[in-house]
């Protein structure tokens, strides 16, 4: 069988799809979560975070590093049977209260977003996931101009 180089760069043992997750401005909404290499989420942490994006304002251009003082949101996690392996992560509606950009009609505003698990492991017996990471759109609403 022949072998490819060992600095071949071919395939990734650990592969992962950056998503998109857009909301509209002031909008409150729930992502369902299954982690699907685990049944049972008892004794996990659980983590997702938003990362003011450097936004231009009026461009709706997509940022591609952190503002330079980020605004930076925990996200609620709702998990009410531990036994199981889905979870809900909480979008908030006041998800960019703390940003120094706002979205304009068709030019959204972006944010970095993250979840991780961590089993109870202590040291290098713990394992850290990172299933979900990406941008976060979020879109102008008239309902929040003022």
């Amino acid at each position: 069988m022949p072998r490819s180089k060992i600095t071949s760069t071919s395939k990734d043992l650990i592969t992962d799809d950056g998503v998109l997750v857009s909301v509209i401005h002031g909008e409150q909404t729930r992502l369902d979560v299954v982690v699907g290499w685990l049944t049972n989420l008892t004794g996990y942490t659980i983590l997702a975070k938003v990362v003011e994006g450097n936004n231009i304002q009026g461009t709706g251009t997509k940022p591609t590093d952190p503002a330079t003082n980020p605004d930076i949101v925990i996200l609620p996690i709702i998990d009410t049977n531990t036994s199981d392996n889905q979870l809900e992560i909480v979008i908030p509606q006041t998800v960019i209260a703390g940003w120094s950009t706002t979205p304009e009609p068709d030019q959204p505003v972006y944010g970095f977003i993250g979840l991780e698990i961590a089993d109870n492991g202590i040291g290098n017996n713990q394992q850290i996931w990172k299933p979900l990471r990406g941008l976060l759109e979020v879109r102008y609403s008239p309902t929040e101009a003022t």
